[in-house]
């Protein structure tokens, strides 16, 4: 805290978080996207990589499980996707909003909330990240 309570704010270097608002097409042909070129989004669930990694399972499974051709293969994939996606990114773009202080008191709340929160109710939150995914 002290550390912080030195630091300038008019001097000290700011690094901006953007994401890009969620898009419904992964698919040109037999181009897919996946991972960050299909869902970029801010940092603030620790999702991206997760996401990634179910990406290319999910892509790996519908080519295993369907005799399909490519493309077809391709939109089977993103339609499978594209809403888990989304969901996460537009949590992640509110959690980013409230955790980096775009509305200080909305912040400052939300920090508060967090200190009284239990470890459990923190795992819970987690959790749900994970059970909405694609292998449950």
């Amino acid at each position: 805290q002290k550390l912080i309570q030195t630091l300038d704010v008019n001097t000290t270097n700011r690094v901006e978080i953007f994401d890009v608002d969620p898009f419904e097409n992964w698919v040109r042909g037999r181009v897919v996207l996946l991972g960050d070129s299909a869902h970029n989004m801010t940092p603030d669930l620790g999702q991206g990589g997760c996401l990634a990694m179910e990406d290319a399972v999910v892509l790996a499974m519908c080519f295993a499980a369907h005799n399909l051709s490519v493309e077809q293969t391709c939109i089977r994939y993103q339609n499978l996707r594209v809403s888990r996606a989304k969901d996460i990114v537009l949590r992640a773009r509110k959690r980013s909003a409230i955790t980096h202080a775009i509305a200080p008191e909305e912040t400052e709340s939300w920090y508060s909330e967090l200190h009284q929160e239990s470890g459990e109710g923190i795992i819970r939150g987690i959790a749900a990240n994970i059970l909405g995914g694609p292998f449950n």
